[in-house]
């Protein structure tokens, strides 16, 4: 793929952006720091925290109030992004409508996150908390991904074992949107896990859901279904993943077997399911070394990219299905955004 557009700059700019900005989230959770500022949107009454922080040190203090801070600057940023998007991107609804979808999604967050503060961590609202994260983070992906122009597969392609390649298409796009969803899931009900039952009266940054199955790994107690409501949560998510990783590695293996190939779809899919192994290994030495903080952020950190790959490759399985974007016979195509304002048909061309 030659090199990107200034307008695609910043929306990958913006993905990173957002990646690091649930890093951080996670960093303030597994801190304990998420009630650092008791007050919202204000911290300790005042833009910027004075005074005595009570029980909190003041290097909490200054972690949550410094993802406030780059959550507004993002917030805004993806205000602007999408506006501008949809001003001069009208013909192109594949950029646009997902990028102007991440606004309500952003005022959904603005109320969650105060919320957190003045709910004091309850375990739902943190959990709807981070779910929305990743819907925001997914919209905008899309936005990007959409300013490329994707080949569709037709007729013409040929597929292996003499089948139609239009059908495979469709049929490998399905899986892979599935297994986007089953990824989903996971990472949202993982982070209920590890957060229900805690809060700041339990004294404990894991909740019971979290180490109810003691150091056990990967069973509970020496079974599969544990009694006790924190423990059947915490083997909820395990089997879930077990469902996930199935599905991630089986589109892995699929999108090997797919004609014509796809350099991107095969990359997302194969970074994917490498990430996923790794997320395994980490979540089982979460619980051996006692669920260290810095494990359990680079836990919650690597969830949302592996949440972030599997949906971008269900778009682009999308694309190369036909059921988003133009029919383009050709290789993928980049569209220079400032071309595509300005009415300059000028492309430069790429490999989708």
């Amino acid at each position: 793929m030659t090199s990107m557009t200034r307008y695609q700059r910043v929306g990958l700019g913006l993905v990173i952006g957002l990646l690091v900005l649930t890093a951080l989230g996670g960093i303030v959770r597994v801190t304990g720091s998420g009630l650092a500022c008791p007050d919202w949107p204000a911290c300790y009454g005042s833009v910027f925290p004075t005074g005595d922080f009570g029980e909190f040190a003041a290097y909490q203090v200054w972690l949550e109030w410094t993802h406030r801070l780059v959550a507004a600057i993002m917030g805004l940023i993806i205000l602007g992004y999408a506006i501008a998007t949809w001003r001069r991107l009208p013909d192109r609804p594949q950029v646009w409508w997902p990028a102007v979808a991440a606004i309500p999604l952003l005022a959904v967050q603005v109320v969650l996150g105060g919320l957190t503060v003045t709910e004091r961590l309850e375990d739902v609202i943190v959990t709807l908390h981070l779910a929305t994260a990743m819907l925001i983070l997914a919209a905008v992906a899309v936005s990007w991904l959409g300013t490329f122009d994707w080949r569709v597969v037709t007729s013409e392609d040929e597929a292996p074992l003499g089948s139609n390649a239009p059908s495979q298409a469709r049929t490998f796009a399905r899986v892979v949107l599935v297994t986007a969803i089953l990824v989903y899931a996971v990472v949202v009900v993982g982070s209920y896990v590890t957060h229900v039952g805690a809060g700041p009266d339990s004294g404990a940054h894991v909740g019971p859901g979290g180490a109810a199955c003691g150091n056990q790994w990967p069973l509970c107690y020496g079974g599969l279904w544990p009694d006790g409501e924190y423990a059947q949560w915490n083997m909820s998510h395990r089997l879930l993943v077990l469902v996930g990783g199935l599905a991630i590695f089986g589109a892995a293996m699929g999108v090997v077997m797919m004609r014509p190939r796809s350099r991107p779809l095969t990359l997302l899919l194969h970074g994917a399911a490498t990430l996923y192994l790794a997320q395994v290994f980490i979540g089982a030495a979460m619980i051996w070394i006692n669920f260290d903080n810095w494990a359990r952020a680079l836990h919650l950190s690597m969830g949302s990219i592996v949440w972030l790959l599997t949906a971008a490759a269900a778009l682009v399985a999308a694309y190369r299905a036909g059921w988003l974007g133009a029919d383009r016979r050709a290789s993928a195509t980049v569209q220079p955004m400032s071309a595509v304002a300005s009415g300059n048909a000028a492309e430069s061309e790429g490999e989708g």
